[in-house]
This record gives C-alpha cells, structure tokens and sequence, in this order.
C-alpha cells in the first residue's frame, strides 16, 4: 500500500501536470521514472490499462492493492465532476497533512510509551534477579514468577492490539455502534467525523459544479466519505432524492449525519449558493480535524504519563504492603 509521503506525491505531481494541460498518459510516464520499483511497476501497468481503454479510476482499482481505496474513490467522483486537478491538489494537502499529523502523534507519545516499557521491564527485572537469586515467591516483596507476569503482559498487550485491529476491520461491523458512541467524544469525535464530513462536502460541490444528476452526486458522496456508519445511510438519502427531497432533507433522512452539517447544507440550499457552500464546509471541517488531531496527540500523550504514574504507583504502594507484612511477621517470629 502507497505511504502517506508517496500519495501525497504523487497527487501533487498529477494535479500540477493535469492543471498544465499535460497529457494524463504523459504525467503517468513521468510517475514510472520516480519512487521505489513497485510504484513505477505500477504506475506502468495504470498507464497500460489506460490506454486500453480504462479511466483512471478504475486502473487504479485494478491495482487496489497499491492505491488507497479513499483515493480511488476520490479519483472516481473527480472523473465524474469533471475537476480531476482539483481533487489531486485537494488529496494531497490531505495526505501532507494526515502524515504531519501522525509525525506530530508520534513524536509526543514516543517518550512516555518509552518510559512504559521501561517500568514494565524494571519490574521484570526485579522478578528476575529474585528467580536467579532463589528467593521463593512467599518471600518476595513482589510475589509473582517472571512466567506468570511476562503472560500478564503480554495477553494484556495482545487484547490491546486485538481489539484495535478489530475495530479498524470493522469486524462485527462494530462501527455501526460505536460510530455514534465515538461523535459524542468531544475531541475525538471532532477528528473522526470531520474528516468524512470534508471528503463528503468537496465531492458534492465538484459534481454538483459539473452538473451530474443529484442521486449520483449524493451516491458519490457518501462513499467518499471512506466511513462505513455514513455509507449505511446513502439506500435511505438516494430514497429521499428520488422523491424529490433537498439535499439538506436528503441527509436528514439518511439518519447517520450530524445536525450541525445538515443545517449548514440547508442554509447553502436556502441561499443557493451550494456549492460555495459545500466548498467552504470541506476547508473547514478539514481546518478543525486537524486541531482535533493535534489535541489527541496532547491527550494521548498525558494518558500514557498517568497509565506510567499508575504502574509505577502501584508497584510501589504494593512492595509497601509487603514489605511491612514481613517486618510484621518477622517482628512476630512468623518470619
């Protein structure tokens, strides 16, 4: 799968060569000289489908294994819009600033996760300089096997990474519960929503600009937005379009989209200026998750420090315990 540098590349070298007037087979040409052996491998092959016949978008989905589905997706509605330019330019601000931001997540939370594992293993050595020493388990001012608390940690660890990895597959289609649990979490609800909610406002501006017909146009939308809670509304907004309801009721109806983006479609519709409107929506959804990203960053970080606090805490507090139960029994000749 392409990196978020390599994407962001990419789009920006394809919007700048489109935006020029240059041929699309010409810039694709261009792509197969630059990056690793597997992008130019495949750029070759995007080009070869191409001229084929193919669009872009649906060369690219023939390489879906390389290519971002959100991309694809994006590349598809632009090909319908007829602002293929634009929406590269607007994707690759998009994948500068998803990598800025994950640069920025992980510088701030790499020193406290360091100094996590630092204490787990602190705490392991003790128990291991117990175990090569010989001191039995009962007399220890921590009474655990180095077996026992390295199994701890590492099911611990593993339910972590289980369940992460089951949420971002969806498994379960956990999403459609959690979606709604996660929009009422005031940061990071902000960031996961807003997200989808630019994606979705810049594709209906570009194909309503382009006058494609309103139920495609809303169909598009809702798949850029790469969420599958949105996703599951569109049957239910396509209905409401195909009586002739607006956009703004069109959303309404679908039942996933937050008030605050429907109202604001509405306004746009009552003033007709849509499209204005939807465009300035996607810069400024965009705009806010960002900051909500960077404050997660923040949080993450302090919950790691307070999760540190707590380990070390505890073990102290616990070795406490011990220790004056030794003395005790040592004081009463149980010892």
């Amino acid at each position: 799968m392409m990196s978020l540098d390599t994407a962001a590349q990419f789009c920006r070298r394809m919007s700048i060569g489109l935006r020029a007037g240059v041929d699309i087979l010409r810039v694709l040409e261009n792509e197969t000289k630059s990056g690793n052996p597997k992008h130019r491998q495949t750029m070759v092959d995007v080009g070869e489908r191409i001229r084929g016949g193919s669009s872009l978008a649906k060369a690219m989905l023939e390489n879906k294994h390389y290519f971002p589905p959100l991309l694809i997706q994006m590349v598809h509605a632009s090909e319908l819009g007829g602002r293929m330019d634009g929406t590269l330019a607007y994707m690759a601000d998009y994948y500068e600033s998803l990598k800025q931001t994950r640069t920025q997540f992980v510088s701030r939370i790499s020193w406290p996760l360091i100094q996590l594992v630092m204490a787990i293993g602190i705490v392991g050595g003790m128990i291991l300089l117990f175990d090569l020493l010989g001191v039995p388990p009962s007399a220890r001012l921590l009474k655990l096997s180095l077996s026992t608390y390295c199994i701890s940690v590492c099911s611990a660890v593993g339910a972590i990474l289980l369940v992460g990895y089951g949420i971002w597959k969806n498994w379960f289609n956990c999403h459609q519960f959690l979606t709604p649990i996660v929009q009422r979490i005031p940061t990071l609800g902000t960031a996961f929503i807003t997200l989808a909610l630019s994606r979705l406002s810049m594709t209906l501006s570009m194909l309503l600009n382009a006058g494609v017909e309103a139920k495609r146009s809303t169909k598009q939308a809702f798949m850029a937005t790469g969420n599958r809670y949105f996703m599951s509304g569109v049957d239910r907004a396509l209905e409401a379009v195909e009586r002739g309801a607006s956009f703004g009721d069109a959303f309404d109806e679908s039942g996933v989209l937050p008030r605050e983006f429907i109202e604001s479609v509405r306004i746009g519709e009552l003033s007709g200026t849509e499209t204005e409107s939807l465009d300035h929506l996607a810069l400024d959804y965009q705009d806010r998750a960002k900051r909500a990203l960077n404050t997660i960053a923040a949080i993450a970080s302090f919950t790691i420090w307070i999760l540190i606090m707590i380990v070390i805490g505890g073990m102290v507090l616990y070795m406490g315990i011990q220790y004056i139960q030794n003395l005790t029994n040592f004081a009463n000749g149980d010892f």
